[in-house]
């Protein structure tokens, strides 16, 4: 029980805090640039709501996507 509740933590903290996350929205400013909510983020990349040219979103159901992907682009 103590080991699935340390996976457990480590899967819910990984995405902010330890940079498993997807790619930033900064990579695609023509696209993002007048995106400034999570519901906007998830008009294109929800599941039911899935833009031809959007990849879905894993966790559809999670908020705070630009807090995971507006992150500064590291090159």
């Amino acid at each position: 029980m103590k080991k699935l509740l340390i996976i457990s933590l480590f899967f819910f903290a990984g995405c902010a805090y330890l940079g498993f996350h997807g790619k930033s929205v900064r990579n695609f400013p023509e696209v993002h640039e007048s995106v400034v909510a999570d519901s906007e983020c998830l008009e294109c990349h929800h599941p039911d709501n899935k833009n031809d040219d959007a990849p879905v979103s894993p966790h559809p159901d999670f908020t705070g996507c630009l807090k995971c992907h507006n992150d500064e682009i590291k090159k």
